[in-house]
């Protein structure tokens, strides 16, 4: 089993040219079919002054945004002609809400690749479209730090397993991924009871059944919360992906009280790999 269509999200910014570099190394490890997305976003103007604003500056700011996406869909191109991947990669653009293009697009493929934001240099929609993506997308969605990748993506992957249905979800998505990966982690957080010590067998038993051998780990819960013990797994075990379900409680309340969500994406010195 492999990934046959990858979907990048891609505006030609330093951001983009990260999620792409990944993106390239997995269609190239699995021979997948590559596709570029920009999206022309809406003049963003307040109500308020809507009626005080020139139609020529308005008219300005649309095109700055035609001119932004063709130089995505240049610069995107140019990299496929490098990498003599023409015949097997192609860009779509779309305009105004950028998940929803994105889930249109993604929809139609097996995993969407973006670009973490760094903190308060971006718009708000760019910061916060790995969340909004994630939960709205009903696909897989890797996230590439803004630090960047330190190792290519995948030669060890840490899977981050709870009970619940979002966890199992990220654990069959990414199972090209385990499969490829060359050392697999398992990483349950409980209290040291036989039940968790069964429930971190049961992804070990899928993943063997697919031919994939991997290490089960428990991370200690002592006076840490699940978010920081994966990361400290992740940096302790250099795992080079981190695999989790995501909101598995809502993320209204993940914001207010805080989750293991919230703490990895803001937190992540790797590229994450999250379905919900």
């Amino acid at each position: 089993m492999t990934l046959k269509r990858i979907l990048v999200h891609y505006d030609g910014t330093a951001r983009a040219d990260r999620a792409l570099d990944a993106a390239l190394q997995l269609a190239e490890a699995q021979d997948a079919h590559l596709i570029g997305c920009a999206i022309e976003m809406e003049p963003r103007i307040p109500t308020y002054a809507a009626a005080q604003i020139p139609a020529d500056v308005v008219d300005a700011l649309i095109q700055d945004q035609h001119r932004l996406v063709a130089e995505a869909r240049t610069r995107f191109e140019g990299r496929m002609r490098s990498a003599g991947r023409i015949d097997r990669s192609e860009f779509a653009q779309g305009r105004g809400d950028m998940v929803r293009t994105l889930c249109r697009v993604g929809r139609g493929c097996d995993l969407i690749v973006l670009g973490q934001a760094k903190p308060d240099e971006e718009p708000a929609e760019i910061e916060e479209l790995p969340d909004n993506l994630v939960l709205a997308a009903g696909r897989p969605v890797l996230i590439v730090p803004y630090i960047g990748q330190k190792a290519p993506v995948g030669g060890h992957v840490l899977l981050c397993w709870t009970d619940t249905r979002e966890a199992a979800r990220a654990l069959a998505d990414a199972l090209p991924l385990f499969n490829a990966a060359s050392e697999v982690t398992i990483l349950t957080a409980g209290t040291d009871t036989p039940a968790d010590e069964y429930i971190g067998d049961d992804p070990a038993r899928y993943l063997a059944a697919h031919g994939v051998r991997a290490e089960v780990r428990r991370a200690s819960s002592a006076g840490i919360d699940a978010g920081t013990a994966i990361l400290n797994e992740a940096s302790d075990t250099g795992a080079d992906l981190i695999v989790m379900g995501a909101y598995g409680h809502s993320r209204l309340r993940e914001t207010i009280m805080g989750g293991a969500t919230r703490t990895v994406l803001k937190g992540m010195t790797a590229p994450v790999l999250m379905s919900h």
